[in-house]
């Protein structure tokens, strides 16, 4: 897997990165196209293994070409590029079937660990997404705590016991345990002391 195309509008970015592909690596480069609807007519006549795909093209869209990739040439792995990481791209490129998404203010290295990440079978996500990600899966399930769940979590923060916090809310101790459980279910926490620490890092109290 060894052979690689370009696929950028910007002339100075298309001749930086095949000169370090070039130089750097093993990596044979088998053209640069700067459009989108010259991708599918030139994989046609010539095979590529990777794809580096800029998302914002001037005749059609990124998410377009990759489409069209994906659907011709389905064992190519796609490389998205942009300078923009927001959710939302991330996501509809990789629904679509690209293999990463590598960010250009990333500069070389990261563009370089990407390439090697889809050659050994992997898939590239930049950084800021995967902690974005993490902190989205935390604002969902702190959204499934009950109000009951939450009301629990302060008492418990505040230091007072299972027996203590049943008699305050006129509950069983085997009901408060059982909410208990179940917070740390949804939180991913294993014990008081770590329920504390992630209700006030996300403010839950």
């Amino acid at each position: 897997m060894n052979k690689l195309l370009i696929i950028d509008d910007h002339k100075i970015f298309t001749d930086g990165i095949r000169f370090l592909i070039e130089h750097t690596t093993d990596l044979k480069v088998v053209g640069v196209l700067h459009t989108g609807r010259s991708v599918i007519p030139f994989l046609e006549n010539c095979n590529s293994d990777i794809v580096l795909l800029d998302i914002d093209l001037p005749d059609i869209t990124g998410f377009e070409v990759a489409s069209l990739i994906k659907k011709s040439h389905p064992s190519i792995k796609i490389l998205a590029l942009s300078m923009l990481d927001d959710i939302t791209s991330i996501e509809k490129m990789l629904n679509i079937g690209a293999n990463g998404f590598c960010l250009k203010s990333g500069g070389w290295d990261e563009v370089s660990t990407a390439i090697q990440t889809l050659r050994t079978g992997g898939t590239y996500l930049p950084h800021g997404y995967l902690r974005r990600l993490i902190g989205k899966q935390d604002k969902i399930s702190e959204s499934r705590l009950t109000s009951r769940e939450t009301e629990i979590i302060t008492l418990i923060c505040e230091g007072i016991t299972s027996a203590d916090i049943a008699s305050k809310l006129y509950l069983s101790i085997r009901t408060v345990e059982t909410h208990r459980r179940n917070i740390y279910l949804k939180l991913n926490v294993h014990n008081n002391v770590e329920l504390m620490h992630y209700a006030k890092k996300h403010l839950i109290i």
